[in-house]
């Protein structure tokens, strides 16, 4: 990881001199980015190290305040002013200024050196790649052990493993975010600004993606993510209950953090089984991906799901053929469907109610806004179609399995 104290060595920024923010100097930096001009919140993911030179226009100090705050709450690295007769003026550069970078503990740098602005960012780039470069090949396994099924039984997958700080004595647990209501943010997004909206759903992942690198690299310890379409995968270490427990709280703030910055949207986060093996990480891999295909059956709006939230769904996912699942549902909720149908009816929703209300009829028609008398007579009807009594204990467990099972191939 690259922070901003690492730009300190670099050749073309060996003039700069830090102003204020130093206790921001651990900033993990992901990228350079040139401010053509303010504001800069809609360009900024996290981590960039900003450069701003005033493009020949009088900057004000109020101006370069507004600029320190706002780089500050996008969490960008740092900023660097590039002073001189036509740039930013130093006076304006003033304790102020030095002070609102400290209380923000962001780091502010200014530079009169004439080394051109594409040899700045040259040299930051090749930094940040040179670091990157093991971060890069731990994506490459990953995607290789998750997504190829690589061969985990080979010593050379171990080996590689155990070259990315993989360590066989741990435990080691696999957590997916991804967004829930994808279509219809994006829909949403479209009705807001029209059909000339140009913000692809690529585009959209990416930044999302950076985002949340940027996070893990700040806030966790160790671990390793990997981006895939719309999907954040995250390995870490969950060798101790505490660990487990901060690594899990993480990702949940990282939901919020991103449903905050992106209104509309929904994230939810999928975790799998603590596991020590390599092919055991394959297994948890699988299980967080049943967690987030399931989460509206178990997850009741909370934002991360784990095997212990799946209850009952998790065995219809190890049931080998799906078929015979449809069709024990089939025959006891078949009827009712079919006479909804034909009827524009709410027999199956009147059930479902009955169900969740523990059988209490007066609970029942107070949750639907039904008369008495109305809701009698749905159940009346589903028992005819049912040939049985509603009274019958085995009928009513039959019945409570049956709408699991078809809402669980509803959803996944």
């Amino acid at each position: 990881m690259t922070t901003t104290n690492d730009l300190l060595s670099l050749p073309s920024l060996s003039h700069m001199k830090l102003i204020g923010g130093a206790q921001g100097l651990s900033r993990a930096v992901t990228w350079p980015y040139v401010i053509l001009c303010p504001p800069i919140d809609e360009w900024v993911s996290g981590g960039e190290f900003l450069i701003y030179y005033g493009a020949n226009a009088i900057v004000e100090k109020v101006e370069l305040q507004q600029l320190v705050r706002e780089a500050a709450e996008n969490d960008a690295s740092g900023i660097l002013f590039l002073v001189g007769r036509h740039y930013i003026l130093e006076e304006n550069l003033d304790d102020e200024l030095a002070r609102l970078a400290d209380e923000l503990a962001i780091p502010v740098f200014s530079h009169t050196s004439l080394a051109y602005v594409n040899s700045i960012t040259k040299d930051i780039i090749g930094l940040i790649q040179e670091r990157d470069k093991k971060q890069a090949a731990a994506n490459i396994f990953w995607y290789s052990l998750l997504f190829d099924q690589a061969d985990t039984s080979q010593l050379s997958t171990l080996n590689k493993a155990l070259l990315l700080g993989y360590l066989p004595n741990y435990t080691y647990c696999v957590y997916i975010l991804q967004m829930m209501n994808t279509d219809e943010y994006f829909q949403n997004l479209e009705t807001a600004h029209g059909a000339s909206f140009m913000q692809t759903r690529s585009e959209f992942y990416r930044m999302l993606a950076t985002k949340l690198e940027y996070m893990t690299r700040k806030e966790t310890d160790h671990g390793w993510h990997i981006a895939r379409n719309q999907s954040n995968i995250f390995v870490f270490p969950a060798n101790t209950d505490r660990q487990e427990e901060a690594v899990s709280q993480f990702l949940v703030s990282a939901c919020t953090r991103l449903e905050s910055q992106y209104p509309g949207t929904r994230f939810c986060v999928g975790k799998g089984r603590r596991r020590s093996q390599l092919s055991g990480i394959q297994e948890s891999f699988i299980l967080a991906q049943r967690c987030l295909l399931a989460s509206n059956l178990a997850g009741q709006g909370k934002h991360l799901i784990s095997h212990t939230d799946l209850g009952f769904y998790e065995l219809l996912f190890e049931i080998p053929h799906a078929s015979a699942a449809r069709e024990y549902a089939a025959r006891f909720l078949d009827p009712i469907l079919a006479y909804d149908r034909e009827n524009d009816s709410q027999l199956f929703e009147t059930l479902c109610t009955y169900l969740a209300c523990k059988y209490n009829k007066v609970q029942t028609a107070k949750t639907l806004f039904l008369h008495r008398n109305t809701l009698l007579g749905r159940l009346d009807k589903i028992e005819k179609l049912l040939g049985a009594s509603l009274e019958d204990a085995e009928l009513l467990f039959q019945l409570q399995v049956s709408i699991r099972i078809h809402r669980f191939f509803l959803e996944t």
